[in-house]
């Protein structure tokens, strides 16, 4: 016989309620038992055999809410992680994005500015090429590894923080590889002077492959730089150098110490030791006369581990590094794009507000009538509510601005903008009757209540925010507390009685 749900259901409920009947029935035995000796006895210990059984159902209850999320958990973390195979007509496609983006831009120098780094990332991504970026702290030697990997010296070195002021760019070529290398140097970081530091970080975030060049063990701020590139999807050779100056269990300490540190973010094996520059060599000769000759013989670099990760990231990965970092320059690029329209479009908004707001100044001055009235009923707000969605590229129905600026304006009376604006006026008129001599107190009024709800759907609408009354309540509530009237109303005053 198989037993429906609801079977189940009420024979375990019996269970417990009998268990339960059971439990009571052994406490009340209990008190029973030790009452007649000490009541208060009695309690206590009740009162413990109650609390324990609690937060033994609390522990239960966490252990079985734990195991149901191990048991749930492992599909998801055994899981491996699966790299999207990119290919450039992906990217292309996010390019044009941006570009239909960018080109919404009214300010024409911002449109110009970021219409040349997309066209940069466009001509990047048909040249095929590959750029490296060596990168590292002042004096840690990329410079030197420069030098090493382009057999030749190219750029300058020394002792002293910053010799690297700028970026500089080299053709490099890795044997097996057939696709150009532009490899770049950049300044350190730690360079006296924020410049040098900001044009690397640009520098390196433009890069396909990086390689961090330390000295020893990771500094804090080339740590946070790491993990910074890092979370932005570089991939990144740690590049141990001036190993010549150490004891060979000194490096092997040390490129432990740095593979474990960065685990998680670089592989093991990207983690390699190089010698970029090596002091020179003290070397003695012994004549057949029996004198000694000492001098010093010039190290050929060690690159070796180096250069073999290279080519086998490049080789392997080189495709996919270079769309990569194409895709991350698009949207980082889309970024940019968006913030600018969005200071350009909430620009174009406040304009909106403040015509709108002397506008109804002028209505009012010219019909006087209540505020509040004017406020809700009158097609001034409506009007701008219309606009500031056009500037916003949002839809809406001359019936639907019309309600929001009716509930516009009953929000800024309930919150006391409406007492706020008369307080104002009072300390004005005590200040200078003479200044509003001619203007109707309700024009004043009006546009100061104008600018108030103008200013908090402003806000609202460039937020991104579903509609709430009480999202529009809390902005409006702030835009009277942080804007003080009396200083708008005084400028007012002051051109409308000039107009006059």
């Amino acid at each position: 016989m198989v037993l429906s749900r609801s079977t189940w259901v009420w024979l375990w409920a019996g269970l417990g309620l009998a268990a339960l009947s059971q439990y009571l029935q052994w406490v009340g035995g209990i008190y029973s038992f030790v009452a007649p000796h000490s009541e208060p006895l009695a309690d206590l210990v009740v009162g413990a055999i109650l609390g324990g059984t609690a937060a033994a159902g609390l522990a239960a209850r966490h252990w079985w809410q734990q195991a149901r999320r191990r048991q749930s958990a492992p599909s998801q973390r055994t899981q491996p992680l699966r790299r999207v195979k990119l290919t450039r007509n992906q990217v292309q496609a996010d390019l044009e994005d941006a570009d239909r983006l960018i080109q919404k831009l009214q300010n024409d120098i911002s449109r110009r500015a970021l219409r040349a780094k997309l066209q940069e990332i466009d001509q990047r991504l048909s040249q095929e090429e590959l750029h490296l970026v060596v990168f590292g702290t002042s004096s840690a030697g990329k410079t030197s590894l420069i030098n090493a990997l382009m057999g030749r010296p190219v750029g300058e070195t020394a002792p002293t923080l910053g010799t690297t002021r700028q970026g500089s760019i080299h053709t490099y070529q890795l044997e097996g590889l057939n696709s150009p290398i532009s490899l770049t140097d950049t300044p350190g970081l730690l360079t006296i002077g924020g410049a040098g530091e900001a044009e690397a970080r640009a520098l390196a975030q433009k890069a396909d492959l990086l390689i961090l060049v330390v000295a020893g063990d990771l500094l804090a701020s080339e740590y946070a730089e790491m993990l910074e590139l890092a979370r932005l999807g570089k991939s990144t050779i740690l590049a141990l150098n001036k190993t010549d100056q150490m004891l060979p269990e000194d490096v092997e300490t040390i490129l432990t110490h740095l593979r474990r540190r960065t685990a998680g973010v670089i592989p093991a094996e990207q983690v390699v030791a190089i010698a970029a520059d090596p002091e020179p060599l003290k070397v003695r000769y012994y004549s057949e006369d029996g004198s000694v000759r000492e001098t010093w013989e010039p190290q050929p670099p060690d690159t070796e581990a180096l250069i073999q990760q290279m080519a086998q990231l490049l080789q392997q990965k080189g495709s996919h590094l270079r769309l990569a970092n194409a895709l991350l320059q698009t949207r980082t690029l889309t970024e940019a794009a968006q913030q600018a329209l969005q200071e350009e479009r909430c620009q174009q908004g406040r304009q909106i507000v403040e015509r709108m707001q002397w506008a109804t100044a002028a209505a009012l001055a010219a019909t006087p009538l209540p505020a509040l009235d004017v406020l809700a009923g009158v097609a001034i707000q409506a009007r701008m509510i219309g606009e500031l969605h056009q500037v916003f590229d949002r839809r809406i129905t001359l019936r639907r601005a019309q309600q929001i600026a009716q509930s516009l304006a009953q929000m800024v009376v309930q919150l006391g903008g409406l007492e706020l604006a008369t307080q104002a006026l009072g300390s004005l008129l005590k200040a200078s009757p003479l200044m509003v001599m001619g203007i109707p107190l309700q024009a004043v009024t009006g546009a100061y209540l104008t600018r108030v709800a103008g200013l908090s759907y402003l806000e609202w609408l460039s937020s991104g925010d579903p509609w709430q009354e009480e999202i529009l309540q809390e902005r409006i509530r702030q835009q009277l507390q942080n804007r003080h009237p009396l200083a708008f109303l005084t400028q007012l005053a002051r051109q409308a009685h000039s107009n006059s």
